[in-house]
């Protein structure tokens, strides 16, 4: 029969080598890659299809709150840059109506509280009764404010219809 130090030895034997089974079969976090913070990316790749989805659905308060005040934008066809009043006239106002804004191909580099978003968009809009597609290649700068990013500016490259 068995002593009480052989039985002890036993048992921590036992609880050792079903807790060190149990930690190998538990799901393993994988290992950050050094310095880099996948947070910002995903935060701005979100912010860039809520943009794209207010501008759809015309929510025009909405996508101003999300402009810097000093917001500026060159457009596809290298007008003079618009400031944030022009930019949401011209949004606001006239004839046209943006049906279809499909970001896709984004790609996001942070420096600290500054980003950089580059990507392209497939455009469609209905103007006096006719769809009309383009496509953009895109780069726009967002800035983190009080938690919260903002658009800062835009520059649009027309890529084809």
């Amino acid at each position: 029969m068995p002593t009480i130090p052989e039985v002890t030895l036993l048992v921590v034997s036992i609880f050792t080598t079903a807790t060190a089974i149990a930690q190998s079969a538990a799901p393993q976090p994988v290992p950050a890659r050094a310095g880099v913070n996948t947070l910002p990316e995903d935060e701005i790749k979100a912010l860039e299809l809520k943009l794209a989805d207010l501008i759809v659905h015309g929510d025009w308060d909405e996508y101003e709150k999300r402009l810097m005040p000093d917001f500026t934008r060159i457009t596809y066809d290298g007008k003079q840059p618009e400031n944030k009043e022009a930019t949401m006239s011209s949004l606001r106002s006239g004839p046209r109506k943006i049906v279809v804004m499909e970001p896709e191909d984004l790609r996001v580099h942070t420096y600290g509280e500054t980003a950089i978003l580059q990507g392209k968009v497939t455009i469609s809009v209905r103007e006096s009764g006719r769809l009309s597609t383009k496509i953009e290649r895109f780069t726009e700068v967002f800035v983190k404010q009080d938690g919260q990013w903002y658009l800062a500016a835009e520059q649009e490259t027309l890529l084809g219809k």
